[in-house]
């Protein structure tokens, strides 16, 4: 049997003739696949895009099957058939940074809030108290300079122009009454170091219509006592002088130990300008740094530092050249400098006062001219006061 009887008997079955048989050649090359979607590679596609929904193809295979070619058993066609394709992945979770960062706004947040709470339980802090008279610290880095020479030097001159003048000594050697002529002893801060006691009882008379409050003399306990006092309240020398109760015309000049301790902390704190005393030798000149450091440190931000440069001995080469390094360093802070006069020294000696003994002397006519440096300088800070808002 041959390839045409197979094929003249297999149409016979189905009622047609062998005539009507045409063989069709397959062709793929113009075949397209619409349900499946075109395969793009990761590189290609842009990972700022949204993922797609899921697709959903619907296959309707109900149109008449065409003939087969293949004798077997009947094969059921197949209805609607419904395939779904994965479904995209889900959006990312937060990273871990971005987590922390909102965590980290929360809980700062919520401290601001408790620091509110707290503000409305316990009411803002009370004004810091001031006294309205002008304060003066006189402070120094190294010892021997004149510290307390200059502070009764300005306390007497400052006494002729105007207001009362009041000379409080802080340092325990106690020198300050010798200068201003105050040799009667009477109680000081050492005995006064009560919350309750009266300064304005226990001033002194002393040169210039100025006036004086000692140290005061008292036992080792003693001393230990009123210095445990301005440790355990930094505010203690301010608060006393504002139980004085002096007036804007008034002055108050605080004469310190050398150095930092804590009395000179509680004069820098009060004062509103405090003027530095140094010399013209290399102890005072290295100490600057140390000095500017410390003047940092005050409560007092808006006060002005001033330096004075004492004992300026113009017959030695070494002192004018020591005294024109710290003009270059010091500039305009540097307002005045006190000549060496000798005039001094015997006036303490001799238990009088210079500015009425010897007034044409160079270091009385030095120390008449930096009061008035001085007192332009309060008097700026007055009109200052009264320009702010």
């Amino acid at each position: 049997m041959n390839y045409v009887d197979d094929v003249t008997r297999l149409f016979a079955s189905f009622g047609e003739a062998a005539g009507s048989y045409q063989e069709i050649q397959p062709n793929y090359k113009d075949f397209k696949d619409n349900l499946t979607p075109p395969v793009t590679s990761i590189a290609e596609q842009d990972s700022s895009e949204a993922l797609p929904q899921a697709i959903t193809a619907v296959l309707l295979l109900d149109e008449p099957a065409p003939p087969l070619l293949l004798i077997g058993p009947p094969v059921k066609r197949a209805k609607n058939v419904v395939i779904s394709l994965p479904s995209p992945k889900t959006a990312p979770l937060p990273s871990e940074s971005t987590t922390a960062s909102v965590t980290g706004d929360h809980q700062r947040l919520s401290e601001l809030l408790r620091e509110l709470n707290q503000i409305r339980r316990d009411g803002l802090p009370a004004p810091r108290k001031q006294t309205k008279a002008k304060v003066i610290a006189i402070v120094s880095a190294n010892g021997g300079v004149g510290k307390s020479t200059v502070a009764a030097g300005l306390a007497k001159a400052l006494g002729r122009l105007g207001g009362r003048t009041i000379a409080i000594d802080l340092d325990p050697q106690n020198a300050l009454s010798s200068h201003l002529g105050t040799l009667r002893q009477g109680p000081g801060l050492i005995q006064l170091k009560q919350p309750d006691a009266d300064w304005n009882a226990h001033y002194q008379p002393g040169y210039g219509d100025s006036e004086l409050l000692p140290f005061g003399t008292g036992s080792v306990n003693d001393r230990r006592s009123l210095k445990q006092q301005m440790l355990d309240d930094t505010d203690w020398l301010n608060q006393r002088l504002v139980s004085m109760n002096l007036g804007e015309n008034d002055t108050v000049i605080l004469d310190t130990p050398s150095g930092a301790n804590v009395y000179s902390q509680q004069a820098l704190d009060a004062a509103d300008l405090v003027l530095v005393i140094t010399v013209a030798d290399a102890a005072s000149y290295l100490a600057l740094d140390t000095m500017a450091q410390w003047l940092e440190t005050t409560r007092r931000h808006a006060q002005r530092h001033r330096y004075v440069l004492n004992k300026q001995d113009g017959s030695r080469s070494f002192s004018q050249d020591m005294s024109l390094l710290l003009q270059r360093r010091l500039g305009s802070d540097l307002i005045r400098t006190i000549r060496l006069d000798h005039q001094l020294n015997e006036s303490l000696a001799y238990n009088r006062d210079p500015l009425q003994h010897a007034p044409d002397s160079i270091g009385c006519q030095d120390i008449l001219s930096l009061a008035r440096a001085v007192r332009a300088l309060l008097l700026l800070d007055a009109t200052d006061e009264h320009v702010a808002p």
